[in-house]
């Protein structure tokens, strides 16, 4: 199965909901978003007004994960996402550095395969 998604790093609220809104456009729910960021303050009214999941990276948990795995705790915050670990540190260090990371991802329904129905025996001898 094929899943589709868009990541995005951006610097500024402005940017990030010129992004969202580019998300939407490209068929994603607003349930399939994430937002990550240092500071949910301004993100407030996406958590109270829509269904995008908005996380507060490096939140108390995230912090104590980091401490007994020795991990970044923004690179932690990202766990849940099954980023590579080369995408983990990259998006992770970006949160760092003060930006908005966000992540959308869908299964697409027209990119599924249809599976073959296989018998659970070879029917080719059982009629003759």
């Amino acid at each position: 199965m094929e899943y589709r998604r868009e990541i995005a790093l951006v610097y500024s609220i402005e940017e990030a909901m010129t992004k969202l809104n580019m998300i939407r456009g490209h068929g994603f729910y607003e349930h399939e978003i994430h937002v990550f960021s240092k500071d949910n303050h301004p993100l407030q009214s996406l958590k109270m007004y829509t269904d995008i999941q908005v996380h507060l990276a490096g939140n108390w948990f995230d912090k104590l994960i980091s401490f007994i795995t020795r991990q970044n705790v923004y690179e932690v915050s990202l766990r849940i996402l099954h980023l590579t670990p080369e995408e983990t540190a990259h998006y992770g260090h970006g949160i760092d550095l003060g930006a908005i990371f966000l992540f959308a991802e869908h299964e697409h329904p027209y990119e599924k395969e249809k599976k073959k129905q296989q018998a659970a025996f070879n029917l080719s001898k059982a009629v003759e």
